[in-house]
């Protein structure tokens, strides 16, 4: 839950530090893979804001452009499996 906030955050300053134009969105999942290493010594406090600033730059090169209305719902199939409740025992 942390992890998440911490990226929804960054993602948030780093839209906004970098002026991004409105169709261009933030890689989350990239987001997550800066932010790990950096994890630890942001919690303790030890990360300097040079490093915290390179990072949010980092995080703005790395968009993708949203297109609104387009949507490829998966196909409903069946379990491959049974449920734990229905094997026996």
């Amino acid at each position: 839950m942390l992890c998440n906030n911490l990226q929804a955050l960054t993602t948030l300053t780093a839209h906004a530090c970098h002026e991004l134009p409105p169709d261009r969105r933030i890689n989350r999942a990239y987001v997550h893979s800066v932010l790990k290493p950096l994890l630890s010594s942001l919690l303790v406090g030890i990360a300097a804001a040079s490093s915290l600033a390179d990072a949010l730059a980092f995080i703005a090169r790395h968009t993708f452009r949203h297109r609104p209305g387009i949507s490829k719902p998966r196909k409903p199939r069946s379990k491959s499996h049974k449920t734990m409740t229905q094997k026996p025992c």
